[in-house]
C-alpha cells in the first residue's frame, strides 16, 4: 500500500512540475502547460480534470496585476479547418511514439526554451513561420509520416525553439477542443477548500506564505484505487524564466482526499539543489544514527500537530533512497495510520511529508 501511494504522489508532481512538463514537450505532442490552455478552453480530459486556476530563500511576490495567457482560441486563427484535422488525426494514431533524428537537445536551449515559453504564454511572443512539418523545408521540422522531430547540429536559434513551443501548444489545444468532457468526480472537498487546507499544510511544515505564489488546483483519480484526489500547486509566476535563468526558488506540491480532507502528501521542490548520494560507509551510519528518527518524530508531533501516540519508528526504502540522496523515516501511529517523513542528506531538511491514513 505504502509503496503504490508514493509512486501515485511522485506521478502527481509530474502533472505540474514545469521542469519536466517543457523539455518532454520537445518530444511527446501535446505535453505543454495544460493549465495555462485550460483556462481559455476546454482541457484534455481522461481521469485528470483542471480546475480554474520561514525559508532562506524570500517568496517572490507576484507582479501587479498577475499575468495572463495570451493561449486562446486564436491560436489557431492562421489554419485552416483541414489541417486543424490533420494535426487531429496525427495526434489520436494507436501507438504514437515520437522520436527525435540526430541529437538531444542541450541544456543550454531546454533553459532557453524555458524564458521563451513564458514569453509565449504571457507576452504574446509568436514564432515568425510555423513549424515544418514535412523535411526539406527546414533544418528544424516534424514529420508526420515518420513521428520524428529533426533538430540541427548547430545550436537551435529563438526563432526555431519558438517554432517547437507553437507546435506543441497547437497540438495540445486541437486535442482539448476534440475531446469530449468527463463527467465530473465525486468530492466532499472543494478546490477553495482544497486550496486552504495546501496553504496551511505548507505553512506548518515549510513556514512559508503561498499567498503570493500562483496556486492550481487539478481534481484527479490517482493511483490503482482512482481515489479521487485534489492536487494543489504552488509557485512563482512566470517559474519556466526563473528555472531557465538559473534562480533559486521553491514550489510547493500538496494532495488531498477529495472525500475526507485529509493532507495525504505535502512536499517543497527546488530544483536548484544538489543530491548527494548516500554510500555504503554513510548508510552504515545513519543506520546507528538516532538522530534521523528524532528528527522525523519533531516534525510530525511539532510542525503537523499530532496527538496521536507514535508506536513504531524505523528507517524504510534505504535501498533506492541512498541512491536519491534522501533518508524515509516511517512513523507508525498507535491507530495504524503513518506518517513518512523524506528527509535530505546530509543536512536532514525536511523533502516531503506523506500521509497514510488506516
Amino acid at each position: 500500500m505504502q509503496l503504490n501511494k508514493k509512486k501515485m504522489y511522485a506521478g502527481a508532481v509530474v502533472l505540474f512540475s514545469g521542469g519536466v512538463l517543457t523539455l518532454s514537450a520537445f518530444l511527446v505532442p501535446g505535453i505543454v502547460n495544460s493549465e495555462v490552455i485550460a483556462g481559455n478552453g476546454p482541457a484534455v480530459q481522461a481521469k485528470l480534470q483542471p480546475a480554474a486556476g520561514g525559508s532562506a530563500i524570500p517568496v517572490l511576490k507576484v507582479e501587479a496585476p498577475a499575468p495572463v495567457s495570451t493561449v486562446t482560441a486564436d491560436l489557431l486563427k492562421d489554419m485552416s479547418e483541414a489541417q486543424i484535422q490533420q494535426i487531429y488525426d496525427y495526434v489520436n494514431q494507436p501507438g504514437l511514439e515520437p522520436g527525435i533524428s540526430g541529437r538531444e537537445i542541450t541544456e543550454a536551449e531546454v533553459n532557453r526554451r524555458l524564458v521563451l515559453e513564458d514569453r509565449y504564454v504571457y507576452e504574446g511572443l509568436r514564432p515568425e513561420q510555423p513549424l515544418p512539418l514535412n523535411a526539406g523545408q527546414a533544418e528544424v521540422y516534424v514529420d508526420l509520416a515518420t513521428h520524428t522531430y529533426t533538430y540541427p547540429e548547430r545550436t537551435m536559434t529563438d526563432e526555431e525553439l519558438l517554432q517547437l513551443i507553437d507546435w506543441s501548444y497547437r497540438l495540445n489545444y486541437i486535442a482539448a477542443r476534440h475531446n469530449v468532457t468527463a463527467p465530473p468526480l465525486a468530492q466532499d472537498i472543494s478546490e477553495a477548500e482544497a486550496k486552504s487546507l495546501a496553504a496551511e499544510s505548507v505553512n506548518k511544515l515549510f513556514g512559508a506564505d503561498v499567498s503570493k505564489l500562483e496556486t492550481k488546483a487539478v481534481l484527479a483519480e490517482l493511483g490503482p484505487d482512482k481515489q479521487p484526489s485534489w492536487t494543489v500547486h504552488s509557485a512563482p509566476y512566470k517559474a519556466g524564466t526563473l528555472r531557465g535563468q538559473g534562480k533559486e526558488f521553491r514550489e510547493y506540491h500538496v494532495i488531498i482526499d477529495a472525500g475526507t480532507g485529509d493532507v495525504l502528501d505535502t512536499t517543497v521542490i527546488n530544483g536548484t539543489l544538489k543530491r548527494t548520494p548516500i554510500d555504503a560507509a554513510a548508510a552504515g551510519g545513519i543506520g546507528k544514527d538516532a538522530g534521523w528518527i528524532h528528527k522525523a518524530t519533531q516534525i510530525v508531533m511539532n510542525k503537523q500537530g499530532e496527538k496521536r501516540a507514535i508506536v513504531k519508528a524505523s528507517l524504510t526504502d534505504t535501498e533506492v533512497n541512498n541512491k536519491r540522496g534522501m533518508v524515509a523515516v516511517k512513523l507508525l501511529l498507535e491507530d495504524g495510520s503513518s506518517y513518512t517523513a523524506e528527509l535530505r542528506y546530509p543536512d536532514q531538511t525536511l523533502r516531503c511529508l506523506i500521509y497514510e491514513p488506516k
